[in-house]
């Protein structure tokens, strides 16, 4: 996941690239294929799923990993199915920003941060979030072991390899100004910075977690957001303000079916990452448990706890909007209420 760091952060600038995980890239999966190649069914009988069935896709922000776990479970499961939807998931990668093939029209579907689209929307491109899957951002800094980072005093001084112009530390910078920090751009590669003793990383807890783990160093990990208070919805589902006008049913189908999916995935992700992997080979199933194991209070506590997964509130917006503005990432006249809607969430 070091180069979709990269890579993704860089978009929040650009409304490039999304965030995401690493492995190489693989193919897409839709209902007929997926079916097709011998996956088990859902427990609901045929006649349950209608003779008729609309087309729609969504592209993920990476390539097949662990944190898209409720979306491959939604298919694998048959839960677009039974929603009507006759689905295609397809992996993102470098380069391909789905924020603007969803403005675009090329998809239904995408995945974004809550940052990536307000903006988006500050660039005019009239992007919508209908659900969060995750509701803590699992961004984090990384440092050697025995030298936590406990609060923004002790960034001063360091070496931070970061996403020059990322949304979190403009704002860090603006509310902290922490003192002496040497700026590195993060390429990807943790190599430089397990070596550079004093220094802290930026990275997913999920895959540079376990890129860490698995070379045997020893680490502290703080997430972003506790350190700053800047938490941004991570792992959005988002569409566009025509879709959603043009094709609410299908909207919601969409945002049912893939709760239902986390739901099954929350309690069944052994079962599914061993499915997920067959698209992105490249990544070990260890990897693909690690990061399930690791997002899951990400995913599934917060106020998800309460009212589900897949949930968002209107004062976690309004405060990300606030921030953003201070740290002159947005317009303070921007409207926070196009960039999103609850009204499809299920009721949990």
């Amino acid at each position: 996941m070091g180069n979709r760091l990269f890579i993704c952060m860089i978009s929040l600038v650009l409304v490039g690239a999304l965030t995401a995980c690493g492995g190489n890239r693989s193919g897409g999966v839709s209902q007929a294929s997926s079916s097709a190649s011998g996956e088990a069914e859902s427990p609901a009988a045929p006649s349950e799923i209608p003779s008729e069935l609309t087309k729609v896709a969504q592209v993920t922000n990476w390539y097949a990993e662990a944190e898209h776990g409720g979306q491959y479970a939604a298919m694998k499961m048959n839960y677009y199915k039974e929603a009507g939807l006759d689905m295609t998931l397809d992996p993102g990668g470098p380069q391909i920003s789905g924020v603007q093939l969803v403005a675009s029209g090329k998809y239904q579907f995408a995945m974004a941060s809550a940052d990536q689209v307000l903006l988006a929307r500050q660039e005019g491109l009239p992007i919508v979030a209908v659900a969060s899957i995750f509701q803590k951002s699992p961004m984090v800094f990384f440092s050697h072991k025995g030298d936590s980072i406990a609060d923004p005093e002790d960034l001063n001084g360091r070496t931070i390899y970061l996403t020059p112009g990322i949304g979190y530390w403009e704002y860090i910078k603006k509310k902290f100004a922490p003192r002496d920090v040497k700026e590195i751009a993060y390429t990807g590669s943790m190599a430089t910075f397990m070596t550079d003793k004093g220094s802290a990383n930026q990275g997913f807890v999920t895959s540079e977690g376990y890129s860490l783990l698995s070379s045997g160093f020893e680490f502290e990990a703080v997430p972003i957001s506790d350190l700053s208070g800047f938490n941004p919805y991570s792992m959005l589902l988002v569409t566009s303000e025509q879709y959603i006008s043009e094709n609410p049913e299908i909207v919601k189908a969409f945002v049912e079916a893939s709760k239902k999916g986390w739901d099954y995935y929350k309690d069944n992700y052994k079962e599914m990452n061993e499915y997920i992997r067959t698209f992105n080979e490249e990544s070990p199933i260890e990897m693909f448990d690690y990061s399930a194991e690791a997002s899951r209070d990400y995913i599934y506590g917060g106020d998800a706890a309460e009212h589900g997964v897949l949930y968002m509130s209107d004062e976690r917006w309004s405060t990300l909007k606030d921030q953003m503005a201070e740290a002159g990432l947005i317009d303070t006249s921007l409207d926070v209420s196009k960039a999103y809607t609850t009204e499809f969430l299920p009721q949990n």
